[in-house]
């Protein structure tokens, strides 16, 4: 609380800080705020009985054993922090007789018209910062015995001792000062508590949105909006129309064998950081990376018409793009591309590490146009050429005895239509 009356950066303000930082480093973040608002509340408690004891000592000098006593107290506080990061329960029953203790011997002294019993209205109030909602049973009990405490003091204590000096207008100093000192103390505590759940607010804010940064980057927007709607749901959607594109970088498992391990991933970091950005200029779907190759589609998660037209733009692009950085990194980079075009079915699978996949005879065909296609070229089937029309050049291969599907009319794409 007293940090802040005192500018950010001055030293004074720099060591409370650090006063009331203690034992947070070695905490769980849900357990930091409440011991640095217990522990700042145990800094004001121990500068406030420090004024009252100076305050005693100079009022009535032959009283100055209350002044002492009240420094014991401010002396134990102070060191209370320490002690909680070793034994939080000790810690803990210390302050709470050293509230009830020395504010009732005090009280007995100057007499409950000196206000200075209701400092054990702290002891619950700090019980509760303490230990949050766990040890609701010993809280209840400590409140229960500061309240008996508190009744105690007003009904046995109406007249001062006769041992220090006190008049009518020390006792109405005493009683405003402690209703004031301690309505500052609990503002102070709950200013510190709403400020660290600010900050701790903020900081889940920030933790919520890097993992829907992560989920977005991880899934379709539109899939992933699904999946926050309904978590456990199933998806799985029949796509219609989509084109599914497979390249893959030549000559790569020698050229893994042969370089060394960070090279070989700036290798294939910038050959795929370019492919994706030619995925996202266009709205494309990057669906995976397979060691070396890579797969893409469109038409899904969200249908568009021109899905075969955008994908094959896409292929020349990378092929552009190759070529590009072969001139920039003084090594060939060459890829094999295949394409093709129909149904699938799409969908989220696993729980952890999830990811959006497609299935189908699409995706295996259009793979297989990538496997059996040659260097340097794009190969694609018939139906994919029929979606193209006449806005891309094309070049027959003839039939081509593709795994899993016979002899298949295959095309070679090389450029689009000026």
């Amino acid at each position: 609380m007293l940090a802040t009356l005192l500018p950010s950066n001055s030293l004074f303000m720099r060591l409370l800080n650090k006063y009331a930082s203690q034992g947070l480093d070695e905490m769980l973040a849900s357990d930091r705020s409440r011991r640095f608002a217990l522990n700042s509340n145990c800094l004001t408690a121990g500068i406030t009985t420090l004024g009252y004891a100076a305050f005693l000592a100079i009022y009535d000098f032959q009283g100055l054993v209350l002044a002492w006593a009240a420094m014991l107290l401010a002396s134990s506080v102070l060191f209370l922090p320490n002690l909680a990061q070793r034994n939080i329960s000790l810690a803990v029953l210390i302050a709470a007789l050293s509230i009830l203790v020395l504010f009732g011997w005090l009280t007995y002294h100057l007499s409950a018209a000196s206000g200075l019993y209701l400092f054990m209205i702290l002891l619950p109030l700090n019980l509760v910062i303490a230990n949050g909602l766990t040890r609701r049973l010993g809280t209840t009990l400590w409140t229960g015995v500061s309240i008996a405490a508190m009744a105690f003091c007003i009904v046995a204590f109406n007249e001062p001792s006769g041992y220090a000096r006190t008049d009518p207008q020390l006792l109405r100093y005493l009683h405003l000062s402690t209703l004031a000192l301690i309505i500052s103390m609990v503002t102070g505590g709950l200013f510190i508590l709403a400020g660290r759940v600010a900050l701790a607010e903020i900081a889940l804010e920030a933790e919520h949105a890097k993992s829907e940064a992560l989920l977005d980057n991880l899934l379709p927007a539109n899939i992933a909006a699904r999946l926050k709607g309904t978590p456990n749901q199933i998806i799985a959607d029949n796509i219609p129309e989509v084109t599914i594109l497979f390249a893959d970088i030549a000559d790569f498992t020698p050229r893994a064998t042969s370089m060394q391990p960070e090279a070989l991933i700036r290798f294939l970091n910038r050959v795929f950081t370019a492919f994706d950005d030619l995925t996202h200029e266009r709205g494309l779907e990057k669906i995976k990376t397979i060691g070396d190759a890579y797969m893409v589609a469109a038409g899904m998660p969200v249908a568009r018409a021109d899905h075969a037209d955008i994908i094959a733009d896409m292929a020349l692009a990378m092929l552009a793009v190759t070529k590009e950085l072969s001139q920039q990194m003084d090594q060939p980079v060459e890829v094999r591309i295949g394409l093709h075009s129909g149904s699938a079915i799409a969908g989220v699978i696993g729980t952890q590490k999830i990811f959006y996949d497609v299935w189908g005879d699409t995706v295996n065909t259009a793979s297989r146009m990538e496997s059996q296609g040659e260097v340097g070229r794009i190969q694609l089937t018939d139906e994919t050429r029929a979606a193209l029309g006449d806005r891309f050049v094309f070049e027959k291969r003839g039939l081509v005895d593709i795994k899993g599907k016979g002899p298949t009319e295959t095309f070679w794409l090389l450029a689009k239509v000026a």
